[in-house]
């Protein structure tokens, strides 16, 4: 008998990733996807007639009673997940949830005591660990081949199109910022990478062309972070530039990279360009083949392997995946950090000591 998953949130990625993953040919026989949730019933019965799926609702409380799923997906946008998250749990569903976890650190203890009343597990899908790039890093560095880290500069940033164009709606971008929409995947990535969590934060933000084109939220924001590696007294200081506001058209979707300096060597991580650029009639992009492409046996890539490993891994006691999920722990050390930003943002920049999760089901 295959599980049954519910999925919530009806955007770009719920389209582009998630639902071809869970009826591609690798999920497929052991997974149904048996129904969808959206505010907008039409588009709920839209999609359901999409991608075949048996029903679609508005009310997220009635599909759980109904359909009883083993798993959740919640694919809506970043502030309308604690809610959602929660009351999966309590319908006794395992869920997965796309990043950041929650916008609060509150909000992350409550999911938390939720996972362990339930006894279910949440997954939140930071796709970048399974990136071939950050993940041979990741390897070198906790190999201890370069020593101690001392210094970073890392950047992720995304054109206009993404908060003022046709991928998320302007009125839900403007509940987001560079910070949660893009600096929770780095937060997430800089400890899996390096073994360090954060410790303070001074923050500096912009906001002027994101206004003007219809979203009230920030354009880009710069992070000076402290992190240490538990139990030892070394400090490593990285500098983040976050920004949404890249002149349209750009080469990539989006724009990542990190330089690391350690005591005995240095890292130079290029996300964007990889060696790979298409040149066609009228257009020159960067491209990411790693990340997602169509194949014969369905989509492959690292963001479709995360979301399998994702599932598998709930489905299987035994299951190893390919890189170590996200637990909830990681997910709320990431929200704890965007938290202490916002806070930094809010105080003119002043320093902020990040918020230490709290004792958190594994």
């Amino acid at each position: 008998m295959k599980a049954r998953l519910a999925l919530v949130g009806l955007g770009t990625w719920a389209a582009q990733g998630h639902l071809p993953v869970y009826q591609g040919p690798r999920l497929a026989p052991y997974l149904e996807v048996a129904g969808l949730c959206s505010r907008d019933l039409s588009r709920a019965k839209a999609w359901c007639q999409r991608f075949g799926v048996a029903k679609g609702y508005d009310d997220f409380a009635a599909m759980l009673a109904e359909i009883q799923p083993n798993f959740v997906a919640v694919t809506t946008p970043d502030h309308a997940h604690t809610e959602y998250v929660v009351m999966a749990l309590e319908a006794g569903a395992h869920v997965l949830v796309e990043k950041p976890l929650a916008l609060s650190w509150d909000d992350c203890q409550r999911i938390d005591q939720a996972a362990k009343s339930s006894q279910r597990q949440v997954l939140t899908l930071f796709h970048k660990r399974s990136d071939p790039l950050w993940a041979e890093a990741r390897q070198r560095i906790l190999a201890s081949q370069y020593g101690h880290l001392q210094m970073a500069l890392a950047s992720i940033q995304n054109p206009l199109a993404v908060p003022a164009g046709g991928y998320f709606s302007s009125e839900l971008a403007a509940q987001s910022s560079p910070n949660w929409f893009l600096g929770t995947h780095f937060y997430d990535l800089l400890r899996y990478m390096t073994g360090c969590d954060p410790v303070e934060v001074r923050a500096y933000g912009h906001r002027k062309v994101l206004p003007e084109h219809g979203v009230d939220t920030l354009d880009s924001v710069k992070t000076d972070v402290l992190f240490q590696r538990p139990g030892q007294h070394e400090v490593a200081s990285v500098s983040l530039m976050l920004s949404w506001n890249l002149p349209d058209p750009s080469t990539s979707l989006t724009k990542q990279a990190m330089q690391l300096h350690f005591e005995r060597g240095e890292l130079e991580l290029d996300g964007t360009r990889r060696g790979f650029a298409e040149f066609g009639v009228g257009q020159y992009r960067d491209v990411n083949p790693y990340f997602m492409r169509s194949t014969d046996q369905g989509l492959q890539g690292y963001g479709a392997s995360y979301l399998e490993d994702a599932i598998y891994s709930l489905l299987m006691d035994d299951y190893r995946p390919s890189v170590p999920l996200a637990d909830l722990a990681d997910a709320w050390w990431a929200t704890a950090l965007a938290s202490a930003v916002d806070q930094s943002l809010a105080n003119g920049g002043r320093s902020v000591t990040v918020q230490r999760p709290g004792e958190v089901v594994g």
